[in-house]
């Protein structure tokens, strides 16, 4: 961007702070003489210029809050201009212009490196991992809603943002060679859903090791336990982790909420 087109911004981003604050003020007035206010937030300049998505999938809101509208989505590795911070939000600029808020949980601060670089040839081959598990969860997934349809129920509605935590807490396992429902990074489930924000009136979890998608859901649908989960009438969203594993082939994480 050149010099000019950098003031044209200054002048873009002086205009739209004060309207920004002045609405989010308006919001959090009034939310706060509800019985479920929404926290406090305040504005505050950051160094870091531009971020990577590190979730597969990543909302755009209105606000810094899941309960803010959902107006533009970001995929795994896109990098986005960050023109503020929100307490653990960002505010961002998207690649059409436009702006919105996104929680800095699933980015990372991006680098520049070159293409002789050998970080970046490493980073590069991620996104065909992730595609590939991404294939492997959707598998899952109609799986799923397929039992779930036998049994008369209603599908399971695919999460991103436990999708999100259960894709971390399948790498966890399988990086840290532990098999478990307590992470020694995350703790458990249960804390995993309240540290990264999300809401739940009941959740569970099932975790398999297993060397294909339909050997661990046959698995899971001959343990009473698991079973009872993917058929239950208690939860209407599920997401679905999957991470390759040396010692299972790779590890299968399914959380469930509503």
């Amino acid at each position: 961007m050149n010099e000019k087109g950098c003031d044209r911004m200054k002048k873009r981003l002086c205009l739209f702070f004060p309207l920004f604050l002045l609405s989010m003020g308006c919001i959090i007035s009034i939310s706060s003489t509800t019985a479920n206010a929404k926290k406090n937030v305040s504005f505050k300049w950051t160094s870091i210029k531009q971020a990577e998505v590190t979730a597969y999938l990543l909302n755009v809101r209105t606000g810094p809050d899941t309960s803010y509208p959902v107006i533009n989505h970001l995929k795994k590795g896109q990098i986005v201009n960050v023109l503020g911070e929100l307490n653990d939000w960002y505010i961002v600029q998207l690649p059409n212009d436009s702006i919105g808020v996104i929680t800095s949980k699933f980015t990372k601060p991006y680098t520049y490196h070159t293409a002789s670089n050998k970080e970046t040839t490493e980073s590069e081959a991620v996104p065909t991992w992730s595609n590939n598990m991404r294939e492997k969860e959707d598998i899952m997934l109609e799986y799923i809603n397929n039992e779930r349809k036998k049994a008369g129920l209603q599908p399971y509605v695919m999460n991103e943002e436990l999708q999100n935590i259960a894709s971390l807490k399948a790498k966890d396992m399988a990086e840290n060679n532990y098999f478990g429902h307590v992470s020694p990074t995350y703790g458990s489930p249960f804390d995993m859903l309240k540290n990264f924000g999300i809401s739940y009136r009941i959740a569970g979890e099932n975790i398999a090791g297993n060397s294909s998608v339909k050997n661990a859901h046959d698995a899971f649908m001959n343990s009473p336990g698991h079973k009872a989960n993917i058929l239950s009438k208690n939860y209407d969203q599920i997401g679905i982790g999957i991470a390759p594993s040396k010692k299972y082939g790779y590890i299968y994480v399914q959380i469930f909420k509503k």
